[in-house]
């Protein structure tokens, strides 16, 4: 149950990050409340990270490795970390984002949460998992959502490298400290769902083969 908790803090992370890039477009820095809760939140999710931590030490018996399952934590807990390395960008110096690549960045940013609900969903069918012991129709229906991350990362890479393409010609527009700060939100957002990955990657292992 505490791993499902602390994803569904997680979740509460995400919620934010799209409100948190709307206020960004319409000129908001410093004073941007979602990045304020999202940074809030975050530490709320380390709490709970520390407690679990201290929890499945005490356990005598689980039905997954605990070095595994541990794992996953961190990967999950990367996620949360990530929204906060976001909030601390915008936050830092605003920044309007360029007309230019306005569109293309809100689609980028969506295919990178779209991986990270998808973890959350996952999440939620742990017990499931457990109680089927990681196989049958159950186990088929998880890998198949793992296999969705994957691939919604591989499209967010690909958004990701356009976007680049597209900022670097827009560099003689530009400052170069909004290039470069461009090209480091562009890096923190795809690492949304690089996190996302990361965590169906632990997460098969428990997977029979």
């Amino acid at each position: 149950p505490l791993l499902k908790e602390h994803m569904e803090k997680v979740k509460l992370c995400l919620d934010e990050v799209r409100p948190m890039m709307e206020a960004v477009a319409e000129g908001k820095g410093a004073e941007n409340e979602a990045a304020r809760r999202i940074m809030r939140i975050e530490h709320e999710v380390d709490l709970i990270k520390v407690n679990l931590r201290d929890n499945l030490s005490k356990s005598i018996f689980l039905p997954v490795d605990r070095s595994d399952l541990l794992a996953v934590l961190s990967a999950q807990d990367g996620i949360a970390d990530m929204c906060e390395d976001l909030a601390v960008l915008v936050t830092v110096r605003t920044t309007r984002i360029p007309d230019a690549f306005r569109d293309g960045l809100f689609e980028y940013l969506d295919k990178c949460l779209e991986a990270a609900y998808l973890c959350v969903d996952i999440t939620r069918e742990f017990d499931r998992m457990i109680e089927s012991s990681f196989g049958g129709h159950e186990a088929e229906k998880i890998l198949g959502m793992i296999d969705a991350v994957s691939a919604l990362e591989w499209e967010a890479d690909k958004k990701q490298y356009r976007l680049a393409q597209h900022l670097f010609q827009l560099e003689d527009r530009l400052s170069p400290v909004d290039v470069m700060l461009w090209f480091e939100i562009f890096k923190v957002i795809g690492n949304i769902a690089n996190s996302a990955e990361k965590m169906t990657k632990r997460l098969r292992t428990f997977f029979k083969a």
